[in-house]
């Protein structure tokens, strides 16, 4: 027969051995299973070496019957049914185990908020004992009374963060008074108004701003910094109210990149140059070249709601360019097959733009579709009223029929050639 406070004493040998998964030895570390194993061999009994058959070992115990030796199970992974974490109580409602990697053997609470809500079941393994009583038995531990300080730690809070929520402070003195039992005390917790409320990321935000608030504030920094370097990348504008909106939202709700994209979405704003930054300022660009190419006008107001919707995620790029070539369709409803072919407005124009730049002595980069003239004449309709763009020998017509023409230089020689060629086709020379 082992005694479980022998097997204890075995394991908190092994405190700060390192995690390793598939370890069972000291010298090459723990994962949880494997240091019950390794404690338990060491006292001559013998126990399966994974957590999911080890639950099956023994009889059960309730939680307020635990006594040092029993073993301790927690469903710490929701995507799989099931006990996958194994610890051994030691006593005074603690329990030892290797919790995960990056963390040594170390001795946690029964009633840490984060067990508390993943218990599963203890289990007394055949062979082994607790203290003897005086009558040759075995008596069980029983649990001395403790006051509100140490009832708040034992149920992984600190008696400060009971004080700051009126119903949790309640709740604290009836179990100082009543002595409940840590099972007792999950009920009434995830009972509570508080508990309900607020997400398990929430509370233990809240949790952690009251029992350690040097990590809190070293959290919520390193979120103000996150935010600040969100806002860049995304061309928003937040003030120092706003930095700390998000990152509480960040570290107290868990926000995902979409919820934290929708947030920065709204602060989207064109700076002191009316320029727009990273990823908005990159959608801006993009949203004016596109329209450029397919000859649509789109304001700044326009430009600047756009950005903000495809940073806030309520729009794509896909989206937006669709929207830009419906609208040049509408505009230019002669080539609408083209448009929607993928030909842009500003290809199709080109002819016309190479017809007026060398007729008026114009730089091509001067001209485009937006030039009244190009406009008029791919939006021009026919006798029945539907629409035919101008051909390019009347645009040509048009074109010298502007007074910039006759100033064009060369442009006397050109009307004599134009005459030559005339008389010639008439039959006559001169």
């Amino acid at each position: 027969m082992a005694r479980g406070e022998d097997i204890v004493e075995t394991l908190r040998s092994a405190l700060g051995v390192q995690y390793a998964w598939g370890g069972s030895s000291p010298n090459t570390g723990f994962d949880c299973s494997g240091l019950v194993y390794w404690a338990f061999g060491k006292h001559g009994i013998t126990l399966p070496r994974t957590t999911y058959n080890m639950i099956n070992v023994g009889a059960s115990v309730p939680v307020n019957k635990l006594r040092p030796g029993d073993l301790v199970f927690f469903d710490t992974d929701r995507s799989r049914k099931g006990p996958d974490h194994v610890g051994v109580y030691i006593g005074g409602g603690k329990f030892i185990h290797s919790a995960r990697t990056g963390q040594p053997v170390k001795i946690s609470s029964l009633a840490d908020g984060y067990y508390m809500d993943r218990w599963m079941g203890g289990r007394r393994v055949s062979g082994v004992s607790a203290s003897p009583s005086s009558g040759g038995g075995f008596a069980e531990e029983v649990a001395p009374r403790l006051d509100a300080h140490e009832l708040a730690e034992t149920y992984g809070m600190s008696y400060s963060f009971f004080k700051s929520q009126p119903e949790l402070w309640k709740m604290l003195n009836q179990a100082v008074e009543k002595q409940w039992s840590p099972e007792k005390f999950q009920a009434e917790i995830k009972n509570s108004k508080w508990w309900k409320k607020n997400s398990e990321t929430a509370r233990q935000a809240q949790v952690l701003q009251k029992t350690d608030p040097a990590t809190y504030k070293a959290q919520m920094e390193a979120a103000r910094v996150a935010a600040k370097q969100l806002a860049v990348k995304a061309g928003a504008i937040l003030s120092d109210k706003n930095v700390e909106k998000l990152a509480k939202n960040m570290v107290h709700f868990g926000w995902n990149d979409a919820q934290v994209q929708n947030f920065l979405g709204q602060y989207v704003k064109f700076t002191s140059e009316q320029t727009l930054g990273g990823m908005a300022g990159a959608a801006a660009k993009a949203i004016k070249e596109e329209a450029y190419k397919y000859g649509v006008s789109v304001t700044e107001q326009s430009v600047l709601n756009n950005a903000q919707y495809l940073v806030r995620g309520l729009t794509t790029m896909e989206k937006i360019q669709a929207s830009i070539r419906e609208q040049s369709i509408g505009l230019y409803p002669a080539f609408a097959e083209q448009i929607k072919a993928g030909a842009s407005i500003q290809d199709l124009a080109q002819p016309y733009v190479q017809i007026l730049a060398e007729e008026l002595g114009l730089p091509e980069t001067d001209v485009n579709v937006f030039t009244p003239k190009i406009k008029a004449a791919l939006n021009r309709a026919n006798e029945k009223g539907e629409p035919e763009p101008m051909s390019l020998h009347e645009f040509t017509m048009l074109v010298r029929n502007d007074p910039r023409w006759r100033k064009t230089p060369g442009v006397a020689e050109k009307t004599m050639n134009i005459g030559r060629q005339v008389l010639a086709d008439m039959g006559l020379g001169f």
